[in-house]
């Protein structure tokens, strides 16, 4: 309904007096009644935002020098005053603040002093109320040009200072990003809020279909485009002496503006301001949560979305809360009580099916207050923060050896094929999959910690598809293998293919195979070493490095034995044992993918009273197990059929 009323403001800008008469009266009327209904304090606090900002376009040493501006904002002052008194437990100096910012606007008063006062009502106002204003993520600016570049270019301009296509048939202009007086009284919330919630009266629509992450990138990229780049280079120098950065918070970055910034702390603040605007990841370094207090953070927010009846946000929330929090410290709560990581996991899985079927605001009440209760008890086991080294040391032994496993016994059984076959020259392709795998891995590593921030539903939804893709793959070497025991089979591929070299479309498939199998594990495995690594002190550090190497150490003993061993078997044999065991590693990878697509939030996980065995790819849901079954059901069918063809054939 209300990009309909911006449509219509804007068919009708050359009515300028007219328009902004009826867009204000419109927009007044939505925000008392449609827009407040359901996001009050978001806009409350952008229509606050908005007055401390172009108060100054209406009143000038004490004059009205736009009396349409200035009409404006005695009206929106107004609405502030009548919204915040209708909202619930509205503090008393929150109100005696509002009074007063009628009252200056009233009376003409000086534009720096309701600015000052709109600070104040806003910072109040996010205390009071417990508003987000943070990113939970780290920005991506070379996201975020590309989202500019698609939906802000026709309006703003290619660099940003309103003089875009479509600029000359809309009033009020579009704002002019690189005018440096309006940077400075613009905060990095007020522009995420204007993008989510659009501005009403104007050509300025709603982007609220962008994720949060997106809407905070797109806040950022445009928030830093009148920036200079010797100011930047100032900024960055400063930040890294750290003498002059322990005052800045995520919270003060994204809610103060440049010009606020400059009275309280002078001009070395406002150079360190313009660099962490173009380096968000900066700061969030310095300010980041536990991973523990995220979850507990995000599923309180997913709590009270679900009561106000967003379901579908809250079920967001709830995966959000377990990807992005709990699962990177599950390694090292495992290392420590395993009892009690295995009775969170059930949890958190529990809470989200209890939103996704709606079971009710009281039950999911209980499974919130339940689940915190756990998440406080694995703080205290982890001691917050920081892990001994004896428990760094495990952690970093077990988190390597549960995820390489897989990868080695895939790599490993393709090698002792293809040394088995005479075929050596697939080796040198088989290897540098897994080297390129491992190289990528150092990439991820250095991406991840340094320019974006690798979501939890991105990292299971690529492990997901992996290792689906994989497991495909593997049956499909399984039923190969199988097929070629029967003695018909045998015959044939010994005269047709063991003289034969491989052709490149297969060494480049065992290539693929391999970079699959050791990536998917390496992907995640990166992330989990990352939490581990934070949480542990400068000396547990070190013992992480002691269990990778332990750990390599093991996995390394293992592939050799798989591969002396296995080799010793009779040809035929060796393809009945390596047949088999792809078979049941195809059946593994389907499970862990099934797993990792349903913690992503993409697949449905109805859970059922089993046991879980994670090493065997077995979770206690029934889509996971329906996938399993049905593969072994294929499987069985067509052995079955191989096997009565080649008895008919007279074998």
């Amino acid at each position: 309904m209300r990009m309909i009323i911006i449509c219509i403001l804007f068919s009708l800008w050359f009515f300028k007096n007219m328009v902004k008469k009826i867009g204000f009266l419109l927009f007044i009327f939505f925000f008392s009644y449609s827009a407040y209904a359901s996001m009050p304090i978001q806009r409350l606090l952008q229509l606050i935002d908005y007055i401390g900002v172009d108060y100054r376009e209406a009143i000038k040493d004490g004059q009205v020098i736009n009396t349409e501006e200035y009409g404006e904002m005695k009206d929106f002052a107004l609405a502030v005053r009548e919204n915040i008194l209708q909202l619930e437990g509205v503090d008393k100096k929150l109100i005696n603040q509002v009074a007063m910012l009628e009252s200056l606007v009233n009376s003409k008063a000086d534009p720096d002093e309701v600015a000052k006062l709109t600070t104040d009502m806003h910072s109040q106002m996010v205390a009071d109320y417990d508003i987000l204003v943070v990113p939970r993520a780290v920005p991506n600016t070379l996201i975020a040009k590309q989202l500019y570049e698609k939906n802000c270019i026709a309006c703003h301009g290619v660099k940003g200072n309103g003089g875009g296509p479509l600029a000359k048939t809309m009033e009020p202009l579009p704002t002019n990003f690189l005018d440096r007086e309006r940077y400075k009284e613009r905060t990095l919330y007020g522009l995420f809020n204007s993008i989510t919630q659009g501005v009403s009266g104007t050509g300025m629509p709603s982007f609220s279909q962008l994720s949060e992450r997106d809407r905070w990138s797109l806040a950022f990229y445009v928030g830093q485009m009148a920036v200079q780049a010797n100011e930047v280079e100032a900024g960055s120098a400063l930040w890294k002496t750290k003498k002059s950065n322990s005052d800045f918070s995520l919270e003060r970055l994204t809610t103060t503006s440049p010009k606020q910034v400059e009275i309280s702390s002078g001009g070395d603040a406002v150079a360190i301001t313009t660099y962490l605007r173009r380096n968000p990841h900066e700061v969030m370094k310095k300010t980041k949560q536990s991973p523990l207090e995220f979850s507990i953070q995000v599923l309180e927010e997913s709590r009270t979305a679900y009561s106000s009846g967003d379901r579908a946000g809250a079920y967001d929330l709830a995966i959000n809360a377990y990807l992005e929090g709990f699962e990177l410290i599950e390694n090292s709560l495992d290392a420590i009580d395993p009892t009690l990581r295995r009775q969170i996991e059930s949890e958190m899985t529990a809470y989200r099916n209890l939103i996704r079927k709606d079971k009710g605001e009281a039950t999911v009440n209980s499974a919130y207050n339940s689940i915190k209760l756990l998440l406080e008890a694995a703080q205290s086991s982890l001691s917050e923060k920081r892990l001994s080294g004896k428990t760094a040391f495990v952690g970093a032994m077990v988190i390597l050896l549960r995820e390489g496993l897989e990868a080695l016994l895939v790599i490993a059984a393709l090698a002792a094929f293809l040394i088995k076959t005479g075929k050596r020259e697939g080796l040198i392709y088989l290897y540098g999959g897994l080297v390129v795998a491992l190289l990528m891995g150092g990439v991820t590593w250095v991406v991840s910690t340094t320019l974006i921030q690798i979501g939890g539903a991105s990292r299971e939804l690529t492990e997901g598809i992996a290792a689906i893709t994989a497991a495909s793959v593997l049956f499909y070497v399984g039923f190969w293998m199988h097929n070629k025991t029967s003695a018909m089979q045998w015959k044939h591929f010994i005269e047709s293919s063991i003289k034969k070299a491989l052709n490149k479309e297969t060494l480049w498939g065992i290539a693929a195979l391999s970079f699959i199998a050791v990536y998917r594990e390496v992907f995640e495995s990166v992330l989990f070493y990352q939490a581990l690594w934070v949480q542990t002190d400068q000396n547990g550090q070190g013992m992480i490095v002691y269990g990778l190497l332990l750990a390599t150490a093991i996995l390394s003993l293992l592939a050799w034995l798989i591969m002396k061993y296995s080799t010793r078997l009779p040809l035929r044999q060796f393809f009945a044992v390596s047949g088999g065991f792809m078979f049941i590693l195809a059946i593994v990878f389907a499970g862990k993918g099934m797993s990792a697509l349903q913690e992503a939030g993409k697949i449905p996980l109805d859970p059922v009273d089993l046991p879980s065995v994670e090493l065997l790819g077995i979770y206690p849901n029934y889509q996971g197990l329906a996938l399993q079954c049905l593969m072994l059901i294929l499987a069985s069918i067509m052995i079955i059929r191989d096997n009565q063809k080649n008895r008919n054939g007279g074998v």
